[in-house]
């Protein structure tokens, strides 16, 4: 049973409600924000702010509270080593670090949680605080998700497996078995934001509502951290791209506010369903 965590907070909007569920579970939440990262507002819990390359400042503030469990949540980037500005706890480790930060990012959060498991800590995953922020399974509002997208559904699922030996990709955009886009360095919202550029240039015509949206983790991804994520910019982004809809693997997607999101796809009439591996092949 988690008494006491520590969550280490990128940015965005998740770090916040994931440790008010934690919270009101009971469990004792201390927050290490990361400069220029996590938001403001956590200061309404016990917190400090460090820079990303203050090791040895975490694991001192981490054991100095008797805490056992951490938790990475909210997007941590991807410093380049001349901003790392290590402190001493992070030069003893350098050899460490410098092959973590040559690969992925799949490579790079495993050699993280390496780190901290080196200290005797435990990572454990969103779900484990915050359970209802994951993706539900099947229609999550009330716009039916089409017979004739199940084709698209098992073939872009597939491309984003194949896409895992490379280490990237957690999202793509398919019309009749066309690749549309795939999800890079820039994010699912600014990859809808292109496809709806394609679509106003005329690289990608479409009559009315075209395409589907497929989030999912990688193969082999450690699901403790950088769970594929959206939000309501991504509604609105797919809304805006002339989407038909939205497909997420249940359970392995994280949604800030999953009714509130879900509802703002109905207004937009896109279905939000969420698939398993099952529904998937």
């Amino acid at each position: 049973m988690i008494q006491r965590v520590a969550l280490i907070c990128g940015n965005g909007a998740f770090p916040l409600v994931a440790a008010r569920a934690a919270r009101q579970r009971g469990i004792d939440v201390f927050i290490l924000g990361l400069k220029g990262m996590a938001a403001e507002d956590i200061a309404e819990f016990p917190h400090i702010w460090l820079g990303v390359g203050q090791l040895g400042a975490a694991f001192r503030e981490i054991a100095a509270r008797d805490i056992k469990d951490i938790c990475l949540i909210g997007g941590l980037g991807r410093p380049e080593f001349a901003d790392l500005r290590p402190d001493w706890g992070a030069i003893k480790r350098l050899p460490e670090i410098f092959r973590l930060l040559k690969g992925g990012d799949d490579h790079a959060l495993k050699g993280v949680i390496r780190l901290f498991e080196g200290e005797g800590l435990r990572v454990i995953g969103v779900e484990d605080l915050a359970p209802d922020l994951l993706a539900a399974e099947g229609a999550m509002n009330r716009v039916p998700f089409p017979d004739d997208l199940k084709e698209d559904l098992a073939f872009g699922h597939d491309c984003l497996g194949a896409l895992s030996a490379y280490d990237c990709g957690q999202a793509l955009v398919l019309a009749h078995r066309r690749i549309i886009a795939i999800e890079a360095a820039e994010g699912t919202d600014a990859m809808l934001l292109r496809v709806a550029d394609l679509r106003e240039r005329g690289r990608w015509r479409a009559k009315g509502p075209a395409g589907l949206l497929i989030k999912a983790p990688k193969k082999g991804q450690d699901l403790r951290v950088d769970l594929p994520a959206m939000g309501p910019e991504t509604i609105a982004s797919a809304a805006k791209a002339g989407l038909k809809g939205i497909a997420v693997q249940a359970g392995r997607v994280l949604i800030l506010d999953r009714a509130a999101v879900a509802a703002q796809a109905e207004k937009a009439g896109l279905f939000l369903f969420g698939f398993t591996r099952e529904t998937a092949a």
